[in-house]
């Protein structure tokens, strides 16, 4: 009987290690796509990008060099998840809906696929903890008075993405602050 508890005891600090070390390292690639994604929001947009291309061969090659690698990128970053949902029982059998292909979003469909799979297991867990956390600080003794803590995290969230252009509003810069390439403000 002891055995048992220590052996369970040692799988599961060996599976916390593990997220840690997955956590750490998913955190590390933001990190150092963050330089990427600002330095790309300066790219030439059309018809600035059209014009430098047409000048110059060089520049239209580096184009396709970075689409690529980019495409690249998220492959990697979609087999990584793909391999992750894979490992994990609870999403093993999400159902998937495969979509119909036309070739040119392709890339924003497998996202999509895999984002669907790990919804309902996604949500299920940020609303377990959100309730322990509620228990262990208090926050459920003031449920009833505020308007947050009456709904999941998970309602929260799809409330704001039923309307997801005051999100995305908020996202975008202000090109001058950004600094695009070819244009003058």
């Amino acid at each position: 009987m002891m055995n048992q508890h220590r052996e369970e005891d040692a799988l599961r600090g060996q599976a916390v290690k593990n997220q840690k070390a997955i956590w750490d390292k998913t955190l590390e690639m933001r990190f150092l796509l963050q330089k990427a994604f600002s330095t790309s929001n300066k790219l030439p947009q059309e018809p600035i990008k059209t014009s430098f291309c047409n000048h110059d061969k060089e520049i239209e090659q580096a184009y396709e060099d970075l689409l690529d690698s980019s495409k690249q990128t998220l492959g990697s970053m979609m087999e990584l998840q793909e391999a992750l949902l894979e490992s994990n029982q609870a999403t093993k059998d999400a159902n998937e809906n495969p979509s119909a292909s036309n070739g040119e979003d392709d890339e924003w469909l497998g996202v999509q696929r895999l984002q669907k799979r790990i919804t309902t297991f996604r949500d299920t867990e940020i609303d377990k903890w959100q309730r322990k956390i509620q228990v262990t600080t208090g926050a459920a003794a003031l449920k009833g008075k505020l308007n947050a803590f009456n709904q999941n995290i998970s309602g929260q969230v799809a409330g704001y993405m039923r309307d997801p252009s005051r999100i995305i509003n908020r996202m975008y810069l202000s090109k001058t602050t950004v600094g695009v390439f070819g244009e003058v403000f």
